[in-house]
């Protein structure tokens, strides 16, 4: 699968933990988020919160699996431990696998980790290495930079989309959403105050635009003080004077100079 912008954050989250965008490039992940920040500064902290907690959802989904190591600790005469410990602790783990978790041993985090790949000549020595020393927090941290970090990078850069969103883009998005709101709810006719927002002008003006004529209104009340507004009218008003383009403007000076004079 490959990232796109318009993809849910859903999609991308699963996407990222399965490692299934293998060349995930910087520019697309910033793209994405770039994405993400246009709906303000409540679409990014909403994000982060859905990826912080797949994060954490991933990471409680395995623990460290020591009983088939404290077996041969047992057997070997190195456990100071009686049977009813090992007991206990089978039964232990036998309930988070049950619960759906997986037990991580040094052999599960190697194979892991040679599926993923490893960075180079002197990582494959270092995991083996860690591999036939029993070093199983250094395996841990080694399969965890590799399953996460393209996650880890869509959290940080999310981040730091974060510290440069201004207060004025966020006002700019909550004022647009406010006004498709206010227009769903009433989607035929409004007030001033939409007409307001919808037109970007205040309430003088639109109060000397209605009592010039110029902009369509409809006066409601028994004294028909009251400015009413129907969205089709006020749509058409707003893009009655079409601006042409400077193509439409030569094509046009091009019409008037081959045109016959009269």
């Amino acid at each position: 699968m490959v990232l796109q912008n318009d993809m849910p954050l859903s999609d991308v989250i699963t996407m990222l933990l399965k490692g299934e965008e293998r060349e995930l490039h910087e520019r697309d992940l910033l793209g994405y988020v770039e994405n993400l920040s246009r709906g303000g500064k409540e679409a990014l902290q909403q994000a982060l919160k859905e990826v912080e907690t797949a994060i954490t959802g991933w990471d409680d989904s395995y623990f460290i699996s020591t009983y088939e190591k404290r077996v041969d600790e047992f057997k070997q005469g190195k456990l100071n431990r009686d049977e009813y410990y090992l007991e206990d602790l089978f039964f232990k783990e036998d309930l988070l696998i049950k619960e759906g978790k997986v037990g991580l041993t040094v052999d599960y985090l190697y194979d892991a980790i040679e599926k993923l790949c490893f960075i180079d000549g002197n990582h494959q020595d270092a995991v083996t290495s860690a591999w036939a020393l029993d070093d199983i927090e250094f395996l841990k941290t080694q399969w965890e930079d590799l399953s996460l970090g393209q996650i880890r990078a869509l959290r940080a850069a999310i981040r730091d989309a974060l510290k440069f969103v201004s207060p004025k883009q966020c006002n700019e998005v909550q004022n647009a959403n406010r006004l498709q709101k206010r227009l769903a709810e009433d989607p035929e006719a409004f007030g001033v105050d939409v007409c307001c927002e919808m037109t970007g002008y205040k309430k003088n003006t639109i109060y000397k635009l209605t009592a010039r004529g110029d902009l369509p209104c409809c006066r409601s009340g028994n004294n028909g003080r009251k400015l009413m507004f129907r969205r089709e009218e006020v749509l058409a008003w707003m893009t009655a004077r079409r601006q042409e383009t400077n193509d439409e403007f030569i094509t046009r000076m091009d019409e008037r100079l081959v045109a016959p004079q009269k």
